[in-house]
């Protein structure tokens, strides 16, 4: 049976990484099938979506799920939107990032960086 997670809520900060949610890997399902969605207000910012199949992670076991054709992440300029992709692979572990760094600001302003409302990801 299929469950949904929330794995992230904003935080008052330019970048960050959610913590580690159990992938479908360490419960064993077989199928590997996950659809995350993205709910952002006014956001500027990168989303990258990472997955490991170790149980006990260290950040070079870490690597990037492509949520976008051209490029591993969801690159969004000041919009309100609901965005969702599927995607597979048994992973013990999956997090989000929201990397703003390359905006080159020096500090997180909710009226210019928006919010990411949540992200949910069906497992």
């Amino acid at each position: 049976m299929a469950s949904s997670v929330i794995i992230m809520t904003n935080r008052n900060e330019l970048t960050y990484t959610s913590d580690a949610v159990k992938g479908d890997g360490y419960y064993g399902f077989a199928d590997g099938l996950h659809t995350i969605s993205f709910h952002v207000v006014n956001f500027t910012g990168r989303i990258h979506l990472e997955a490991t199949i170790v149980e006990d992670p260290q950040a070079i076991d870490w690597f990037p799920i492509d949520l976008d054709a051209i490029t591993p992440y969801m690159e969004i300029n000041n919009q309100t939107i609901t965005k969702g992709t599927s995607f597979e692979g048994n992973f013990v572990y999956l997090r989000v990032k929201i990397d703003r760094d390359y905006l080159g600001h020096p500090a997180y302003d909710a009226a210019q960086h928006g919010v990411l409302d949540k992200a949910v990801i069906l497992l």
